[in-house]
């Protein structure tokens, strides 16, 4: 039977640029929350709690189990379904992420395009252009075949 193969666009993109771009967000929720939190509410509707600081540390600890598993794992593996499943579960999370930037623009009253400041199309540019590389990975496109068919 015929094995997929992964794209060299996936490999790359998969298993180094995804999980570069994860070191400054785990820096970032340890050691600068306030800014995290700015990136996502404007200042004038919302301050840094710093009682709430744990949150932004064990959001911190998923991004870097989010990047270990893209930087670690996918680089020891060609088996295709242990990528999709790890593809799926960071769609998941991105999905997850735009719904919430959704609710939150929702709630703050935001929702108009004109009144996104840098930050929100910052984060809804990324998170999406990333989830539709992972969509269509998880779809097949780009993927090939190698090996002999049965």
């Amino acid at each position: 039977m015929a094995q997929q193969s992964i794209h060299g666009f996936y490999r790359v993109w998969f298993t180094c640029v995804d999980p570069l771009t994860l070191i400054p967000t785990v820096y970032a929720l340890i050691y600068t929350p306030e800014f995290m939190l700015e990136g996502l509410i404007p200042p004038s509707m919302a301050v840094y709690n710093p009682l709430e600081g744990f949150f932004y540390h064990q959001l911190s600890a998923l991004y870097a189990f989010v990047g270990i598993m893209l930087g670690g794992v996918l680089r020891v593996t060609s088996d295709i379904k242990v990528w999709r499943i790890i593809v799926a579960g960071v769609l998941l999370v991105d999905v997850s992420i735009l719904a919430s930037v959704y609710v939150s623009l929702q709630r703050q009253g935001r929702l108009e395009m004109e009144k996104w400041r840098w930050q929100d199309w910052g984060n809804v540019l990324w998170t999406g252009g990333v989830a539709i590389i992972r969509g269509l990975f998880f779809a097949g496109v780009g993927a090939g075949r190698k090996g002999k068919t049965a």
